[in-house]
C-alpha cells in the first residue's frame, strides 16, 4: 500500500469512451508497434544465427562450447543499460510526450542492427571484433530500452480501460510478429545456403535487412498522433508532475518491483524457450538448423494468435490471473520436456507440437504490458513502465548466459529446474499484480482508476 500522502490523480477519459477503435486510432497503434518489430526481429536473428556469430566473432581455436558462451554473455551485457536508459526515456516522454521518443528510439535501433551487419570479423580484424559487436549490442539495448514500454502506453491511452487487453493482444500479435519474420528470414538463409555461405555472409542479410526495416519505420513515424491523455497532461487539463521519475521512486516503488518481476518473468520465458533452446537442440543433441526453422515459425505464429486471445481474456478477468495460468502451464510442459530432453531430441519431427504447446501458456505474456501500463497512473506512465520493464529485461537477458553456466556446471537436466523455477515466480508475480490491480486497492491508492 502506498503512503498515505501518495499523490491523487483524477479518472481520465482512458476509463471511459467507445468500445471500438476509429481508423486513424487503428494507424496510430500499428505505427506505435514497427519499433517493437524490429526489437523482437534483431532478438530472434542473433538467436538463430549465434552458432555463426560464434564462429565468426572468436578465435577458431577456442571450444564451440566457450564461444557460443561468450557470444551470450555479450548478447545479455549489451542490455545492462536498459534501466537507466529506460527511466530516461520514460522521463522525456512523460515531460515532452510519447511521439517525438519513438522517433529516435526506433532510428537508434535500426543504425546499430544495421551496423552488425556489416562488422568485421575475428579473422579480419582480431580481438576488436567482439569488442565493436558489444558496442552495438549497447547501443542496441539504450534505443531498445523505450519501444516496448512506450509502445504499450501508447496503446493502453488511445482507448477505454476496459479495452486496453483487447487493444495490447494485437500490439503484441504485431510486436511477436517480429519474431516470425526474423524465424522466416534466418529459415530462408538457412535452407537456401551452404553452411559456408551462412557463415561468410549468409547471417549478415538478416541483420541489414534488419536495419533497412528500422529506418523505413523511423521515416513512417512522422505520422503518429500523440496520446489524448498526454495532450490532457500538456494543455494543464490533468496536474502533472514536474519529476515523474522521483514521484515514481517515491510512491510508486512496490508496483515497481512488481512490473520488473513481470517484465524479467516475460523476458526469462521468451528467451528460454525461443533463444536458448534451439541452440542447446543444435550444439548438444544434433538436431540440425533445418529442423529448427521449420518449428519456430509456425510457434511464433501461434504466438501472435494466443497474445489476441489472452488479451481478450485479460478483460475479463485480470491480467494477474492470466499470468499466473500461463505460468502453471508452463512450470508442467517445461519441466517435463527438459527432465526428458534427450529423448524428446531423438523424435526431431515432433519438436513442432512441443514448441506449439509452450507457445499456447507464453501467449499469456500479453498480461505484462497490460499490468505494465494500468498499475500508475498518466503523468508517470511512461517513467514508470519504462523502468520497472526494463530493470526486468536486465534480469531476464542475463538467461542465455546462466543456462550456459549452469549446462557446463550441472548438466542439462538442470535446465529442467531452472525453467521450472521460472514459472514459479511467474505465478508469485500474477498473484501481486491481481491484488495491487484489485479496483479498491487502485482507488484507494491514487483515485485513478474507478470500480
Amino acid at each position: 500500500m502506498l503512503p498515505s500522502d501518495a499523490p491523487q490523480y483524477r479518472l481520465t477519459e482512458s476509463d471511459a469512451g467507445p468500445s471500438t477503435l476509429s481508423r486513424k486510432q487503428i494507424v496510430n497503434l500499428v505505427l506505435a508497434s514497427l519499433g517493437s518489430v524490429l526489437e523482437w526481429y534483431e532478438f530472434i536473428v542473433f538467436g538463430f544465427f549465434t552458432l555463426v556469430i560464434a564462429r565468426q566473432f572468436f578465435p577458431p581455436e577456442m571450444p564451440e562450447a566457450l564461444r557460443v558462451v561468450q557470444t551470450l554473455v555479450i548478447f545479455s551485457i549489451g542490455s545492462l543499460l536498459r534501466p537507466i536508459s529506460g527511466a530516461i526515456v520514460g522521463y522525456l516522454g512523460d515531460r515532452f510526450g510519447r511521439k517525438k521518443l519513438f522517433l529516435v528510439t526506433v532510428l537508434g535501433m535500426a543504425i546499430a542492427t544495421l551496423a552488425i551487419g556489416l562488422l568485421p570479423t575475428y579473422a579480419q580484424v582480431g580481438v576488436a571484433a567482439p569488442v565493436l559487436l558489444l558496442v552495438l549490442r549497447i547501443v542496441q539495448g539504450m534505443a531498445i530500452a523505450g519501444e516496448f514500454a512506450g509502445a504499450a502506453v501508447f496503446v493502453a491511452e488511445h482507448v477505454p480501460r476496459k479495452r486496453v487487453g483487447a487493444a495490447i493482444g494485437p500490439m503484441m500479435a504485431g510486436t511477436y510478429s517480429g519474431y516470425f519474420l526474423g524465424s522466416i528470414v534466418g529459415a530462408l538463409i538457412v535452407n537456401h545456403l551452404d553452411q559456408a555461405s551462412v557463415d561468410a555472409w549468409g547471417w549478415r542479410v538478416a541483420f541489414i535487412a534488419g536495419g533497412v526495416f528500422g529506418l523505413l519505420a523511423a521515416y513512417l513515424r512522422r505520422w503518429l498522433d500523440e496520446t489524448p491523455l498526454f495532450k490532457e497532461i500538456s494543455s494543464g487539463t490533468v496536474r502533472s508532475t514536474r519529476a515523474p521519475l522521483s514521484s515514481l521512486l517515491r510512491d510508486y516503488w512496490r508496483r515497481v518491483l512488481i512490473v520488473a518481476g513481470a517484465g524479467s518473468f516475460l523476458g526469462s520465458t521468451v528467451i528460454t524457450i525461443y533463444f536458448y533452446t534451439p541452440a542447446l537442440l543444435q550444439s548438444r543433441y544434433h538436431v540440425s538448423a533445418s529442423v529448427m526453422s521449420n518449428a519456430i515459425p509456425p510457434a511464433l505464429l501461434l504466438l501472435a494468435a494466443m497474445c489476441v486471445v489472452w488479451g481478450r481474456v485479460s478483460d475479463r478477468i485480470g491480467p494477474g490471473l492470466v499470468l499466473s495460468i500461463g505460468a502453471i502451464g508452463l512450470v508442467g510442459t517445461t519441466t517435463y520436456f527438459y527432465l526428458h530432453i534427450e529423448t524428446i531430441a531423438q523424435q526431431q519431427s515432433q519438436l513442432v507440437f512441443w514448441f506449439l504447446g509452450f507457445t499456447v501458456w507464453i501467449g499469456t505474456v500479453v498480461a505484462v504490458p497490460i499490468i505494465g501500463t494500468s498499475i500508475f497512473p498518466t503523468e508517470v506512465r511512461f517513467s514508470g513502465f519504462g523502468l520497472s520493464y526494463n530493470i526486468g529485461s536486465v534480469l531476464a537477458n542475463l538467461t542465455p548466459a546462466a543456462l550456459g553456466w549452469v549446462v557446463l556446471r550441472f548438466g542439462d537436466l538442470s535446465v529442467a529446474y531452472y525453467a521450472g523455477g521460472i514459472g514459479i515466480f511467474g505465478i508469485l508475480i500474477g498473484v501481486c499484480a491481481t491484488t495491487v490491480l484489485s479496483a479498491r486497492s487502485l482507488v484507494k491508492c491514487d483515485g485513478h482508476f474507478r470500480k
